[in-house]
């Protein structure tokens, strides 16, 4: 555009030359110059040279060189710098209110890794939002859900949505899907008096947004477990709680929701719990609990399995549900492991042999070279390996397949056995084929819990007997309560069961073996 404008200024000195028939003297021609905005000097001060290009004009037998003069070039360079601090000050903007948008949408979610049914709180600095006054406060809710998602569901995109738009009013809403299968979810800004109504609302937004992709999910099987918090809130404590809340909704059987605020008193508690707990099983100040499983066939115990309960100083007796979660430290897993251990081989040593004992270990035990190498070593020097059978969730199994079976293949000169725990769906019967010290599977309680009026369940337990018939393993139920759960699992060819139906859990091995 300046490049035309000056050309159209050069004809119109062209043609007011070319009027004088004479000759024209040099000043005369410098007087029409300047009169048309241009010089014979060139500009020689950058950035005024960007402009300078030459114009050439004929007049007579001369040819004139001409340039825009200074005054025209400045006009030119201060309208170009004014454009271009225009145009930064608005791509400032523009990237100041991107950067704004996504903190305020990023996720509040937790760097979760799956290790199981236990996970490993995230760093505090991605989990809780502080709010501005006392009668405000903010939520962070886990949800966990008994079914699998399809495939071409992307879990991020599917939540995430969902709940911005029915949590618009609020003035943070995110969701995280996190690899554990849980979902986290944070609310801030909420009052007071409807921290209730809201958590409610939240599972049932949850729940139908499961709904849309798998129509005969019920209620009871989305879980949620959440903490509502003021200002100045410990994110691994808020983290803690709502872990904590989640594990009691997933052990009930009518209650879905389970909700703890964070206050001064269970702040206190929380700082010392690992440390508190770990101390007490150092000092000897816990017991196991053995859970009698009954066969069928036999109507006879032919396995206990060892809980353990901690001697609370305040609580009481209180059960690993209660704290596991709240033990992140690997060397503390490993002492409450090697404790656990310990402790039923000491029980076992006392009964005659022919009965076999089951224990859990934590998951990250599992994948811990120095924890399987004392534990072949001391199953070796008891002299009753046969009589330990070592329970791991299936799930677990499924994800780290290869690893196990070396383990497993570790064990087999020993005599020890896996059975797999936690058994909620049909079997991936190749693989199991492969292992050949595997001697059960044990079925999920949210399985068995009222299968007499579930159709559904009623088919996934006859296909995975089916399968286990395959492999040539039993199935065991877990949690049987009722007469008519007993009739059921029964008839649909499981092979026994545990659970309060036929006995608590007793202190003495010997009470359960009896």
């Amino acid at each position: 555009m300046t490049n035309s404008w000056i050309s159209d200024d050069a004809k119109g000195l062209t043609t007011q030359l070319s009027n004088y028939v004479e000759p024209v003297d040099s000043f005369d021609v410098h007087e029409e110059a300047l009169k048309f905005g241009f010089t014979p000097e060139p500009p020689s001060q950058f950035p005024l040279t960007w402009f300078s290009s030459q114009y050439r004009i004929d007049l007579s037998q001369q040819q004139l060189v001409l340039y825009p003069n200074k005054a025209v070039l400045k006009g030119l360079t201060i309208s170009v710098w004014l454009n271009i601090a225009l145009f930064l000050a608005g791509l400032m903007i523009t990237l100041k209110s991107n950067l704004r948008f996504r903190s305020k949408n990023s996720t509040a979610g937790l760097k979760a890794e799956n290790i199981g049914h236990k996970s490993i709180p995230p760093s505090a600095q991605e989990l809780i939002l502080p709010v501005s006054t006392g009668q405000q406060v903010n939520m962070f809710a886990m949800f966990k859900w008994r079914c699998e998602l399809p495939k071409h569901i992307e879990p991020q995109s599917h939540f995430s949505v969902t709940l911005a738009k029915c949590f618009n009013k609020y003035r943070y809403c995110s969701a995280k899907y996190l690899s554990s299968g849980a979902l986290a979810v944070t609310l801030s800004s909420l009052s007071k008096d409807e921290v209730e109504q809201t958590v409610k609302r939240l599972h049932e937004v949850v729940y139908q947004a499961l709904l849309a992709f798998r129509g005969d999910l019920s209620r009871s099987a989305v879980k949620c477990g959440a903490c509502f918090y003021s200002e100045g809130a410990d994110q691994t404590q808020v983290y803690q709680i709502a872990r904590s809340s989640l594990s009691v909704a997933q052990n009930h059987v009518w209650q879905h929701i389970h909700m703890l605020p964070l206050n001064r008193t269970l702040a206190e508690s929380l700082l010392d719990a690992e440390s508190n707990v770990i101390d007490d099983i150092k000092a000897g100040r816990f017991v196991l609990f053995f859970q009698p499983l009954f066969d069928f066939k036999t109507q006879d115990v032919i396995q206990s399995e060892a809980l353990l309960r901690v001697r609370h100083k305040t609580l009481g007796l209180i059960t690993a549900g209660q704290f596991i979660h709240k033990i992140h430290r690997s060397e503390h897993l490993i002492e409450l492991d090697k404790s656990i251990v310990q402790q039923a081989l000491k029980v076992l040593s006392k009964e005659p042999k022919g009965f076999t004992v089951s224990v859990n270990l934590h998951v990250v035990n599992w994948s811990n070279s120095e924890f399987l190498s004392w534990l072949i070593a001391i199953l070796r020097a008891s002299g009753r390996a046969k009589d330990v059978t070592l329970e791991l969730m299936i799930c677990d199994y499924y994800q780290h397949r290869s690893y196990f079976e070396q383990f497993f293949d570790a064990l087999s000169p020993l005599g020890a056995s896996i059975v797999l725990d936690h058994v909620n769906g049909p079997l991936d019967v190749v693989p199991l084929q492969k292992v050949h010290n595997i001697v059960g599977v044990k079925l999920a309680f949210e399985l068995i819990h009222d299968i007499q009026s579930s159709a559904k369940r009623r088919a996934v337990v006859k296909q995975i007997v089916n399968q286990a018939k395959k492999l040539q393993v039993p199935v065991y139920a877990v949690g049987v309560e009722t007469q008519d759960e007993l009739n059921c699992i029964k008839r649909l060819g499981v092979d026994g069961a545990q659970g309060y139906y036929f006995s608590a859990p007793l202190l003495e091995l010997e009470n359960s073996l009896n």
